[in-house]
């Protein structure tokens, strides 16, 4: 990807699995990486070094955060400080924005 510019429509999901997808944009210290999640994708438990913004926009899901769990909807998120085990469950077929930094060196293959 080229410019200054993107508009989510020019790019291609990439499938993670039968019920995930993303699509990627960087810079050299931050990445957005719009997931499309369907109802059953749920994200194991995880962690990683990177800190990591998301915001739901559309779709129900449940944070699952350290310690910490919320059922979130559009225009809601979370974040997750580094090396903090995360996790979703999917209740609603579900986009969602993430930002990490820096960024993830695995989602550009």
């Amino acid at each position: 990807m080229n410019g200054v510019f993107f508009n989510w429509d020019d790019i291609e999901w990439t499938e993670t699995d039968a019920l995930s997808a993303r699509k990627v944009v960087t810079l050299n210290n931050v990445m957005f990486v719009l997931f499309r999640l369907l109802k059953g994708a749920d994200a194991p438990p995880h962690c990683h070094p990177h800190e990591q913004l998301s915001t739901m926009l559309s779709g129900r899901i449940i944070a699952h955060i350290g310690h910490e769990q919320l059922e979130l909807g559009p225009m809601q998120g979370y974040r997750v400080p580094p090396n903090v085990p995360h996790k979703v469950t999917v209740l609603e077929d579900a986009l969602i924005l993430d930002a990490f930094s820096p960024i993830r060196q695995e989602f550009l293959t």
